[in-house]
């Protein structure tokens, strides 16, 4: 996702009306805040210091592309956007199961896209201890967050492509699905749900923990310098992007061999790449938990998706978003001549 008025979308942000805050569930009031990303090939970020992790206001983040031998560039924004809303859905999800809810919603800063979860419980529920229903509300949080993070970023993706302009200050479709956008996403959903499983659920916890696997992540993925990263991604000028437009997209989410895997730039490293296992709802099974999760969006690109997946109730992203990349991944290839790999 590319924004390249990110300084004057970040001063929008605090300075929002009141009104889109309360319609949107503000810019990190109480959740997590907006974050809005780079096009991978320039706005380079300081390698040597990545800064302190925020879920809302405050820290001392590091944002910008950074370039890395073994999982291609990085955008620290979408990493920690993801990351982030894998929390605010744990969170979700943890409260309504130990209360035996029946349904949450939960959604990103300055977007209007609801992700809803139904939930069933087993039969036994009632007879379970107080105890044994928080170790399942935790574990079965930890597997949602995740998911509803991964899938409403890759949701985000397809309506930019279809071309809904958020804030109405947006780029249309240019943006959408950059090399670096889905496994920058399925970073930041993998380390939060890495921290959230290990117990760092609290703001302050949560932070130090992204903070300090962020720093571990990136070293793993073998980061380079701000100077590398230019050289590098400039060695590909005119075969991935041109002045003004990006050819490369990186449309792989996992849906063919259960792997997101991200773009490496040739000639720079003879080590394989690192791919992410997709995040999948299977773990659910063991604790007897069953949920329907579906999103929507006010935006009529949405109504678009919701054609493409052929459906006339909601769309499932699990079910359903595979179904509407597939002809996405055509469209780019047919109609813009796109790679998309």
């Amino acid at each position: 996702m590319n924004r390249t008025l990110a300084i004057v979308t970040r001063t929008l942000c605090v300075s929002a009306a009141a009104a889109l805050l309360l319609s949107t569930g503000g810019c990190g009031i109480g959740g997590p805040k907006a974050r809005w990303g780079y096009t991978p090939k320039g706005t380079f970020g300081n390698a040597n210091n990545l800064g302190k992790h925020s879920y809302g206001f405050g820290g001392s983040e590091t944002v910008g592309i950074f370039y890395t031998l073994r999982g291609g560039s990085i955008d620290m924004d979408h990493v920690r956007g993801t990351a982030d809303m894998s929390r605010a859905a744990y969170l979700k999800a943890y409260d309504t199961i130990v209360r035996k809810g029946d349904v949450f919603t939960v959604s990103p800063a300055f977007e209007m896209t609801t992700n809803r979860v139904e939930l069933e419980y087993p039969p036994d529920w009632d007879s379970l201890s107080e105890e044994k229903k928080e170790e399942i509300a935790r574990e079965s949080a930890a597997i949602i967050g995740p998911v509803i993070g991964f899938y409403s970023t890759l949701w985000h993706e397809m309506l930019t492509w279809k071309g809904t302009r958020f804030l109405l200050i947006e780029p249309l479709h240019e943006s959408a699905f950059s090399w670096d956008d889905l496994y920058s996403n399925a970073v930041g959903a993998k380390l939060a749900g890495e921290a959230l499983k290990n117990g760092h659920v609290e703001a302050r916890a949560y932070n130090a923990a992204m903070t300090q696997s962020i720093d571990e992540e990136m070293a793993r993925l073998q980061m380079v310098s701000k100077k590398e990263a230019r050289e590098i991604t400039r060695s590909v000028k005119g075969e991935w992007y041109t002045g003004s437009s990006l050819i490369r997209r990186n449309m792989d989410a996992g849906f063919d061999d259960g792997m997101i895997s991200p773009s490496i730039i040739p000639g720079y490293t003879n080590e394989p790449p690192i791919s992410i296992p997709l995040f999948t709802l299977d773990g659910l099974k063991q604790h007897g938990i069953q949920i329907t999760y579906t999103i929507k969006s006010v935006y009529g690109e949405g109504n678009t998706l919701k054609k493409m997946a052929n459906v006339n109730s909601e769309v499932e992203p699990v079910v359903h978003l595979p179904i509407i990349l597939k002809q996405i991944e055509q469209e780019a290839i047919e109609k813009y001549n796109y790679t998309i790999r």
